[in-house]
């Protein structure tokens, strides 16, 4: 599967890549129009970039009452069909990273299409925080796992 890897370890928090995101998405510089989100833990001054890791056995697209989410071919990105999304969040609440987003416009789920194969964040970190592997990245599984126990953590405070 393709996918962007992250290493929050050089994230410094910048916001680059979500710019480029909504730039690129929707003509507009903003966080909230972006398809990869920043979290932040100030406290200990961790930022992590949060991205669809287009999962091999989604479970986004199993949940979706109305069959929104699909997988596009030639990247194998899971994103949302706008037409077929009531916004119910239920992709959101099954994804294992909590990374679908509301659209603040559409009201409609949005997740990284991995820009047609060119993801524009990876290009656009400077911290080499971010890379895209079209073929999948070895140590994913490594990355994948410290993304759900960061997750968890988040949920328990």
């Amino acid at each position: 599967m393709s996918a962007i890897s992250i290493i929050p370890e050089r994230c410094t928090g910048c916001h680059s890549c979500e710019m480029a995101c909504s730039l690129s998405h929707e003509g507009s510089c903003s966080s909230s129009l972006s398809r990869i989100r920043m979290k932040k833990w100030e406290e200990i001054s961790v930022f992590m970039p949060t991205v669809c890791q287009h999962c091999e056995k989604p479970p986004c697209m199993d949940i979706c009452p109305t069959g929104a989410r699909k997988r596009v071919s030639g990247t194998d990105a899971m994103v949302t069909d706008e037409k077929r999304c009531v916004g119910c969040k239920s992709c959101i609440y099954a994804c294992p990273y909590g990374v679908p987003a509301i659209h603040p416009a559409t009201k409609r789920t949005m997740t990284c299409d991995l820009c047609k194969g060119s993801p524009l964040c990876t290009q656009v970190c400077t911290a080499d925080a971010l890379s895209y592997h079209p073929e999948g990245d070895p140590s994913m599984e490594r990355k994948r796992a410290f993304a759900q126990t960061l997750f968890h953590s988040m949920k328990t405070r």
